[in-house]
């Protein structure tokens, strides 16, 4: 096992290690990082033409963007902002279950064209899919 040192800079430890990882595969371990130092470790069989990799992708690496995963992280947060956003904005914040089923009964008893129920609908249904994924529990 070597490390190879860098001068600190920026990082986005996740992506760079994503890049390391699909430029030099098996032969990277890790990142480790301190005060002053970025350390790229890797393991004894390198070979000379992955060790010229590292620098260049070092150089070249931009801390502000996402992995995949990160992005997605991202979303999910967002996406159960405008979840929450578009529940309280609706008018259903303080009502039962109850007063919500009856609300929506009404509403369509109240349909007297095709027309009508898909515009209900397309106000609803969103509504009703994103009230049901804010309630699941979430694992974070």
């Amino acid at each position: 096992m070597r490390e190879i040192l860098f001068d600190l800079m920026p990082v986005n430890v996740e992506l760079l290690h994503s890049e390391l990882v699909s430029a030099i595969g098996s032969n990277f371990i890790g990142i480790s990082i301190d005060q002053a130092n970025l350390r790229v470790i890797v393991k004894d069989e390198i070979t000379t033409a992955q060790e010229a990799l590292i620098a260049p992708i070092i150089l070249a690496h931009d801390s502000s963007g996402l992995t995949s995963e990160q992005q997605e992280r991202i979303d999910i947060g967002l996406n159960s902002v405008d979840i929450k956003a578009r529940i309280l904005s609706s008018g259903l914040k303080d009502k039962t279950p109850a007063q919500i089923y009856t609300q929506l009964e009404n509403q369509i008893d109240g349909w007297a064209s095709l027309t009508d129920a898909k515009v209900d609908l397309k106000v609803w249904l969103p509504l009703m899919a994103a009230a049901i994924v804010w309630m699941l529990p979430r694992n974070n």
